[in-house]
């Protein structure tokens, strides 16, 4: 009785054994469909993209277009945890672009977002701020996937403001030196085109 109680056992040590085999070689099959069904995804949208229409905000969408940069309660972070309000760049061009890692269409438009920036990376007169509401070690963990992101100022969003209210992301705002939102487009967009450069310039 004895020994039939021991191999009873012994068979369900090794059945569960290999379920949790199966469970976890299930797990990395479907990992690895979803990082190839991302990437998928993310090289279609690239074909697809036009340039922004760069317009303004739409007025019902967007009643207030002013940045009050006393009472702007926009509070971010960079990977390094150092923080910063709107204030902090008050008096400067703001490019500012809300993203996250798991938005297929925010990563579709980097490259094009990196090659921007690296255009005005050394200019004083605009700073470019990525938003984005995930925690910073959710961040840091996603970048060696993506060479891109590596080259853009990336920061975690401690306190919103309702001002920079969005449907969906990504969302891209620029805003003049004088705190007017000029520009709101909601998707993907190519941002390496010459007319956002020329757009960028005229208002420097």
């Amino acid at each position: 009785m004895k020994n039939n109680q021991n191999i009873i056992i012994v068979l369900l040590v090794i059945g569960l054994a290999y379920l949790g085999y199966s469970l976890n070689d299930t797990r990395n099959e479907l990992k690895k469909y979803k990082d190839r069904y991302k990437s998928v995804s993310i090289k279609y949208i690239q074909q697809i993209i036009d340039p922004p229409l760069l317009e303004k905000p739409n007025s019902e969408d967007m009643p207030i277009t002013k940045v009050d940069f006393t009472s702007n309660i926009l509070e971010f972070e960079n990977l390094d945890g150092q923080s910063y309000t709107l204030k902090d760049f008050k008096g400067k061009v703001l490019f500012i672009n809300y993203w996250a890692t798991w938005c297929n269409p925010c990563l579709a438009e980097m490259p094009q977002m990196a090659e921007l920036y690296k255009k005005y990376e050394t200019n004083n007169e605009i700073a470019f701020l990525y938003l984005s509401k995930e925690e910073k070690q959710v961040i840091k963990d996603y970048l060696p996937k993506d060479e891109n992101l590596q080259e853009l100022p990336l920061y975690k969003i401690i306190t919103d403001d309702e001002l920079f209210a969005t449907r969906g992301i990504p969302t891209t705002f620029i805003i003049d030196k004088d705190g007017e939102i000029i520009v709101k487009d909601v998707g993907s967009a190519l941002w390496n085109d010459s007319s956002v450069e020329d757009f960028l310039n005229s208002i420097l």
